[in-house]
């Protein structure tokens, strides 16, 4: 009988638990980097956000542009978060491609 009751609780507890997070991919446009302290600045807030690594950084084809490939928990942050801590910094953003795993 307890075997049952354990199993039963097992189950439960692993049923209690989210799905196993992912790590996502997207490209961040971001305007008005004018200067090397504008990426930094834009850079230390998507950091700021729970998981966020920056995967790379290229300049825009017009001046004062560039686009992050970043990568994320799914679990933990979201594209919404990333642009909005961009956005908080007074920085136009804007995701360009959700990307896979």
């Amino acid at each position: 009988m307890k075997t049952i009751q354990l199993a039963i609780a097992t189950l439960g507890i692993l049923a209690a638990m989210p799905a196993s997070a992912e790590e996502q991919r997207i490209k961040v446009g971001v305007g008005e980097l004018t200067c090397p302290t504008c990426s930094f600045t834009v850079a230390a807030a998507m950091r700021g956000v729970p998981s966020v690594e920056i995967i790379d950084f290229q300049d825009g084809e017009e001046f004062g542009t560039g686009t992050y490939v970043v990568a994320f928990d799914d679990q933990a942050a979201s594209p919404a978060m990333i642009i909005e801590a961009v956005l908080a910094n007074g920085y136009p953003a804007e995701v360009l491609q959700a990307g896979e795993s």
